[in-house]
């Protein structure tokens, strides 16, 4: 029975023993690495790289715009269609004028005349409600930024955030590693970096939506 005991003692420092120089190593590549890399927990470290990978596609461009420039552009553009919109109707007006003007003109001379203004004022119209149907698209096209936009900066913010809390995730449990000297200093390394690293990913998502209320602004 006293071997038995041993034997089981002996197995369990061993084991003991072996996930120490394990969990060693881990933390020694970590501290060497960078980004998600740096967690020593392979659960926080595999999320991590997956929202990451995420944060690239949804932050950088890739899956839509980020940006939506300034809410002055979707004023300009609404004011643009409104300004050809009043000047189509004030060339109809116009038209209006002339062509009761024509009813009362008493020579022929005048009619003509009159005539040729109003097929002037015509082809003004035409041009106008040119303008006023590339306005008209002008604003869809700004719409349809500014939803994209909107939309892909939603999920750059849902993204980060979540890289953010699997770096809070392993800063809470690193601040509790101190099962040998050694693995309590890179932990202490590793907590530092992390408290600092804290502050970029804080300033990103800021950023972000700083951006997303300009857009969301910027709706036509």
């Amino acid at each position: 029975m006293g071997n038995v005991k041993m034997t089981i003692m002996v197995t369990l420092a061993l084991g003991a023993s072996v996930a120490s120089a394990d969990k060693l190593s881990d933390f020694k590549d970590a501290v060497a690495k960078k980004g998600c890399e740096s967690i020593p927990y392979s659960d926080y470290r595999s999320s991590c790289q997956s929202q990451q990978d995420q944060v690239h596609d949804w932050c950088d461009g890739a899956r839509g715009p980020v940006t939506c420039g300034s809410e002055a552009i979707t004023r300009q553009v609404k004011d643009n269609l409104e300004k050809e919109k009043k000047g189509v109707e004030e060339l109809k007006d116009k038209r209006s004028k002339l062509q009761d003007s024509k009813s009362r003109a008493s020579t022929d001379d005048e009619k003509n005349k009159i005539g040729k203004d109003i097929e002037q004022v015509e082809k003004d119209i035409y041009e106008g409600e040119k303008r006023v149907e590339q306005a008209q698209k002008d604003l869809e096209t700004r719409k349809k930024l500014v939803d994209d936009a909107i939309y892909t900066l939603d999920k750059c913010v849902d993204y980060r955030r979540a890289v953010m809390n699997s770096f809070a995730a392993a800063l809470d449990k690193v601040r509790n590693e101190s099962e040998t000297p050694e693995i309590a200093d890179l932990a202490r390394q590793l907590r530092n970096r992390y408290e600092e690293g804290k502050s970029g990913h804080e300033e990103q998502i800021t950023a972000r939506n700083n951006a997303l209320s300009t857009c969301k602004n910027s709706r036509p």
